[in-house]
Formats: C-alpha cells, structure tokens, sequence
C-alpha cells in the first residue's frame, strides 16, 4: 500500500469514497455510484468507516489513555458542534418559523447526540459519532482483556459477531424499540470494525490476487445475495428497513468491503497526488457533521431565486421551513444531484478550514484532523 510520512494512501482513497457515499446517499435523487443498485450505499458505507476505523486500533499503551484520545477526538467537537447547530436552529425557529429541529434543552444538549444524534437535523449525520465512539472503547477493554488469547482477533470478530447478529433480527423483526437505539447501532457496526483490526494482523499479507478476476467474482457473489434477498440495504440511523437477515448484512457488507478495499489501491497513487482528495478525505468526521448543511446552503440560493422572480417558480419555501432535508430539484432532474454533492462537501471543507483557524486561535492542536 502506498505510504509516506506514516500516511496511508490506500485507506486515504477509501475514506475519501466512503465519505462521498454517505453524502449522495443523503440526496433524494442521489445514489450516483452503486453500479446500478449492485452496491447500494445503504448496505456497507458505514460498515467501511468502521472498518477503517478498526484498520488503525492500537492495542498498545494504557487503556485509559486510549479512552481519553476517542474522547477528545470524537465526543468533544461532537457536543460543541451539537450545541452551535441547536442554537442555529433555535434562532431560525425564533425569527423565521422554521419548525426543523428539536427545542433547545438540556436533554437535546446533552443526552440526545448519545440517545439518537438526528435531532437538530442540520447535523444529522453526527448520530454516527457515538457508537463509533462505544465501538472503540468496547474493543479496546476487550483486546485487553484478551490479550494472551491467541488469535485474539478472530475470537474477537467472532464474539462481536454474536450481538450483531441478534441485532439485525431483533431490528428485521421489528422489535428496535425493546433495546436503546444507541446499543442497536453500535452492535450491528462492530463487526466491521473487528474486521478491520484482523485485517491489519493477518489478512492484509494475504491480498495478493489478481484485481480483474478478483473484482469480477466479488460482483458476481454480490449479484448471488442481491437475488437472493429482498434488499441488502438498510437505514442504520434508524436500524430499520432491513431487507434481509444477518447473514445477508454480514456478507454483502464483507463482499463491499473486499471490492472498494481493492478500488482503493487502484487508486491510492492518484489520491496521493491531490490536495483536494486527502483534504476531504483527512477530514470526513467534519464532512460527517456538516455536509447536511452544505444541502440547505444550495437551498437558500434557490430560495433568493425564487424571492427574486429569476426563476425556481415551484420552490416550496414552507417546505424549507418544515421538512427536514427537504432538496429542491429544478424540473425533477437527477442532474442536479452532483451539485448537492458538492455543496455537502464544499461546506464541510470550508467548515474545517474555519474550525482549524479558531483552534490555532485557542492555542489547541491545530495539526490533528477530525477524522473518523
């Protein structure tokens, strides 16, 4: 894998697909990049963050030190910017009349980016923050304390395999609301995440085989369980809509992870080469929270349109006001999809470059990027 300066350029090239995923997958007409239904976003992006994320566990030093790095990375930017984009949405509820989002209290403040993360809706991919969060910690005092177990990795993707499993059909059978949602989300993705860590230790050495076949045999098995289930997909954030059992979830999701890990070393030499590819991609925990909003940007500027009489006669201003992630697509076209997609991460960027600068002001680390 191509690496300089301790930076992995294969996994660069991952996290930046992955990243681009979750933001089409968010634009009613989106869904650019799943060969045509093949590799639907909604049954492995996810899964790919917690795969990466597991890829870079270290087992070395203290635990609590450990617990304390997810900490600063993760929880804290999550409840500063759950704060900031509670009270945006509390001044447009107070001087506009917007009704999207929660009221601002104490439990949106502080209980509900752990309980549900959606409530503000303009940050509404932070929900995924947490159980990234629960997911390091809970593998991190499980390696320890399995560490003269030998093949500790296998035995611990086998052992998260087990609540996974029971997630996914408690959610298929419909009973999400007899467990916390939040314990839901963080069992379903823990498999990823172990299968990350095996990878780093013992696979990695052995993908070796030919990319074309190699390529074309995971599209064909992916085809197999495509025909064999209903649906693949399934909405995560809400751990329903699943189409198919555990099986299913955990197969397709490997099978995903297999093909765009090999995609990503095709393209790690190129991604190396741009500025812009490795910033997105340095910075997909601020793409994560602030790519919905890059959404309602595009929005406001057909909102100008139309306030002006240049055009966008059928933007629907009391949809902006009340429905959450509502997209205004000029004449139903699909086209328009690609300029979501770059609003969502375009503001993200800009997002970060503003949040480097106010930690350099602040005397904070500025050279660590939010990244998942």
């Amino acid at each position: 894998m191509p690496q300089d300066r301790g930076e992995n350029y294969t996994f660069r090239a991952l996290y930046l697909m992955a990243i681009l995923f979750v933001v089409d997958g968010h634009i009613p007409l989106g869904e650019m990049m799943n060969f045509g239904g093949l590799f639907r976003y909604y049954s492995f992006h996810l899964m790919l963050f917690a795969f990466g994320s597991g890829y870079f566990f270290s087992g070395s030093g203290k635990v609590l030190e450990g617990i304390r790095r997810s900490t600063v990375r993760l929880l804290v930017p999550l409840y500063v910017f759950n704060a900031l984009y509670g009270i945006f949405a509390a001044l447009l509820r107070a001087f506009f009349g917007f009704t999207i989002g929660a009221p601002l209290s104490a439990y949106t403040l502080l209980v509900a980016p752990i309980t549900d993360g959606q409530h503000f809706v303009y940050n509404l991919g932070s929900w995924f923050i947490f159980p990234l969060f629960l997911i390091r910690v809970i593998y991190l005092l499980l390696d320890r304390l399995l560490r003269r177990v030998r093949a500790r990795q296998i035995v611990l993707l086998v052992i998260s395999l087990i609540p996974g499993s029971l997630a996914v059909e408690l959610c298929r059978a419909g009973g999400q609301g007899t467990v916390p949602l939040v314990l839901l989300r963080t069992a379903i993705l823990m498999p990823g995440y172990a299968l990350g860590v095996l990878y780093r230790a013992r696979l990695e050495a052995l993908d070796r085989l030919p990319t074309v076949p190699y390529l074309a045999g995971i599209a064909v098995l992916r085809a197999v369980l495509c025909t064999r289930y209903e649906n693949l997909a399934y909405l995560l954030s809400d751990c329903s809509y699943f189409g198919c059992d555990a099986f299913g979830v955990y197969a397709g999701g490997l099978l995903a992870i297999a093909f765009y890990m090999r995609i990503a070393r095709l393209l790690a030499p190129y991604v190396k080469k741009s500025r812009a590819a490795l910033f997105v991609s340095r910075h997909t925990f601020d793409v994560m929270m602030h790519h919905y909003m890059g959404f309602y940007v595009v929005d406001g500027i057909f909102l100008f349109i139309n306030a002006m009489g240049w055009g966008a006669a059928d933007f629907s201003v009391r949809s902006l006001r009340e429905v959450g992630g509502y997209v205004y697509v000029p004449g139903g076209r699909s086209e328009w999809a690609v300029i979501y997609l770059l609003a969502g991460v375009l503001f993200s960027c800009a997002a970060a470059e503003v949040t480097c600068l106010i930690r350099k002001k602040i005397g904070c680390h500025a050279g660590r990027k939010l990244q998942m």
